[in-house]
């Protein structure tokens, strides 16, 4: 059985400091159609809203979504009043830059078994839901931060722990209208097959993160079975880093998934 520390990890080749230029970012990576995960410095981000929007247009994408960590972050989670204000920028900048599409999302935490996401009360106000699990994440109650939690974090999981997460994934999954879910087998391991199946039924993405990807290859091998399809993001925590999704394509190419199974390559996720 793997652990956590056993997994193999992709880390992307191509930091990005303030210096580098879009154009430099363009020559250096794919750019994708639209980039739906990133964050401002309303969360653990650098960079403004602002920013990262212009970026993304300097970069020719077409569509752009803010996803700031939600709310029961304990790190890092946009405040209810930044969330409100964020959502007043969002369309403000609608009107200044027409030239692209633009999103209000969160990244959204699972909070335990039951598969709840902290954002139920804000969700109707969202453009779109994509969910992952954070070890800085509140849960639901101290137990279940303990056994969901922190037994994931520090004890090698059994294939029955396994079992346990991969439920609360496809309880999360059939609870709510996800677009995708956030990097995978980070912090909690699952069977990613089932997980895979369950995305299919409810036409849900898996991503192909763009600082870490966790998936064997054979895990890809068994998710590319199941028929799901892929979204490439950047996970952007600075402007300069919007749009690159360099890891996700090289991972794809690596280990067999054909491009044409990632959706944002060319054409809208929402397409």
């Amino acid at each position: 059985m793997k652990k956590i520390e056993d997994i193999e990890i992709y880390e992307g080749d191509t930091i990005l400091d303030k210096s580098t230029s879009a154009v430099e970012v363009k020559e250096q990576a794919f750019v994708p159609y639209g980039d739906y995960h990133t964050h401002t410095n309303f969360s653990d981000g650098q960079s403004t809203l602002e920013e990262n929007i212009q970026q993304a247009i300097a970069l020719g994408l077409k569509e752009y979504a803010v996803s700031d960590h939600a709310f029961k972050h304990r790190a890092s989670g946009i405040t209810l009043a930044n969330f409100l204000a964020q959502k007043r920028q969002i369309e403000l900048f609608k009107e200044r830059y027409p030239q692209i599409k633009l999103y209000h999302t969160l990244e959204a935490n699972i909070m335990g078994y039951s598969g709840k996401l902290d954002v139920d009360e804000y969700k109707d106000e969202l453009d779109f839901l994509q969910m992952g699990f954070h070890k800085s994440a509140t849960n639901e109650s101290f137990a279940t931060w303990w056994s969901f939690t922190a037994t994931n974090l520090i004890f090698k999981p059994s294939a029955k722990k396994i079992e346990k997460n991969t439920l609360a994934y496809l309880r999360c999954i059939d609870r709510y209208n996800l677009q995708f879910v956030n990097h995978l087998n980070y912090g909690i391991l699952v069977n990613v097959k089932e997980i895979a199946k369950a995305c299919v039924e409810r036409g849900t993405k898996i991503e192909l993160n763009g600082k870490r990807i966790f998936f064997s290859q054979q895990e890809v091998d068994d998710m590319l079975e199941t028929g799901v399809d892929f979204v490439v993001n950047s996970d952007a925590h600075i402007a300069t880093r919007v749009g690159d999704v360099k890891l996700g394509i090289d991972f794809a190419k690596e280990h067999g998934i054909p491009l044409e199974k990632i959706v944002n390559l060319n054409k809208s996720l929402f397409n």
